[in-house]
Parts: C-alpha cells; structure tokens; sequence
C-alpha cells in the first residue's frame, strides 16, 4: 500500500475530532527549552483532544511552566522513557544564593494532598527522585553536622516568624523531623534532586545550586495504578506496564 494512502486510512481510523487536531497541528508540541510536549501533556488553549487536562503546562514568555500546589515550576525536560517531569521554582535565580522558592514544597506535600504526580522512591527506580531541603530559624547558634549555616546568603532575608536579629537560619538536607532542634522552626522546605549525596553538600551556596538545578517528579505511579485499578504492578519495558494480582510472588 503506498504511503499517502496507509496515512489516509490511518485518519479515517482515528475519532473524527483528534483526527481534526492532527490535521490541522492544534496541538502544540514545544515551549522554549522543552521541545518534546505530547501526551499525557498538553498546554494551555490547546484544544480538548490533546493530552491530559490534568497534566496541563502553559507557555510563558517562551517558558514552559507547570502549576502546582499553587506554585509555579519551570519545566527543564520532560523524560517519557522513565516517566519523569524535571522542575525548578521559578523564584530562584542561578548565580543568587539569597534567592528563593516562592512557596514551600517537600514530598509530604504529596502524600498529604495526592495529585497527577508523586516524589520520592519507588520500586522502577530504587532511588529517590528528590530530596527535601528545610530552612530552620533558630533562637540559637546550634553545632550539628546536620545544620547548614546560611548567613552568607541569606543575612537580611526576613520569614514570616522572622523577628528578633539573633535568630540564626540554617539549611538542612533530607533531615528527619527528629533532628530540628526544639529551638529551631521550620519556615520553608525546598527540593533538590534524588540523587544528591547530602554529605558531599558543605555550605548553603552549594546547597541553592542543587535547588536551581530543580527536582523529579512521576506520572508512572499514578498511570500504572488507573491501567491496572490498584492491583500490583510492574515495569517489563519501556512503556510497558505489566499488571497482577495482590500476590506476594508477583
């Protein structure tokens, strides 16, 4: 069969609206950096038959920005072989350590209020997607491996509960709760990526390098449990879901 007729057969095949789409372009396919925008994503004002609404990105001064948890995060890539979104907060600038998210994040956001996406680890990759960061204020110097002094860069900068100038601010990277001292309060909580040794992060200017430089999140979790209606599920390729009963030798 010659190629122009296979392509017509293929059109008169497909639903009489997403066969209107793709005739006509309608649906946009890059923003920016990002050149790779197809299903299950989609961007503002493009027509209902592409992508997902609840994977919707819209395009701003030729940058490609998602909503979430009433922020917004620049899109860097889009990864549909492993089913990740890569993202920064537009409020922080690169070469400007004093600068920061303009709203809080930390994988408890997730599981707390469930979305399209999820953070942290599972089993596909056996590693974190991201790390949360948390900025504490202190009532005192605290001396702890786990407390990242932050007065280089962030001397001046004024929080919420921010009121007495001897209160000190430190950094701490993918701390359990357990470690803020009863001195300290947490005033914002940031992301960097997964696979970050904390241990190799000495000083806050390092630490807001690795926030620039943004965070994963997944769609695969919450795609493999709708295909699958919540029984177990595992990945035999790329693209593949496979799904099986609640069995412990699946």
């Amino acid at each position: 069969m010659h190629k122009d007729q296979l392509l017509l057969l293929l059109l008169l095949l497909l639903p009489r609206s997403f066969s209107i789409a793709i005739e006509n372009n309608q649906c946009t396919t890059s923003c920016g950096e990002v050149a790779n925008i197809s299903f299950p994503f989609r961007l503002k004002g493009d027509p209902t038959v592409c992508g997902d609404p609840n994977y919707e990105l819209a395009c701003i001064n030729n940058r490609t920005v998602l909503d979430l948890y009433s922020g917004k995060y620049y899109v860097r890539s889009i990864d549909y072989t492993n089913y990740t979104i890569w993202v920064a907060d537009v409020g922080l600038q690169k070469g400007d350590c004093s600068s920061l998210p303009l709203r809080s994040l930390s994988c408890h956001s997730f599981w707390l209020h469930p979305n399209s996406y999820e953070c942290g680890d599972y089993t596909f990759y056996g590693r974190e997607l991201s790390k949360t960061v948390s900025i504490v204020n202190c009532s005192k110097a605290v001396a702890s491996q786990f407390y990242i002094d932050t007065l280089s860069c962030l001397d001046g900068v004024k929080f919420s509960n921010f009121s007495s100038t001897r209160r000190r601010l430190y950094a701490m990277v993918d701390a359990n709760v357990s470690y803020v001292e009863t001195a300290c309060t947490i005033e914002l909580m940031a992301m960097i990526p997964g696979w970050v040794d904390g241990d190799d992060l000495r000083s806050y200017a390092q630490i807001h390098e690795q926030m620039v430089y943004g965070f994963e999140l997944s769609w695969l979790p919450i795609v493999a449990e709708m295909h699958c209606k919540h029984r177990y599920w595992d990945i035999i390729g790329k693209h593949q879901i496979r799904c099986g009963p609640k069995s412990k030798n699946f």
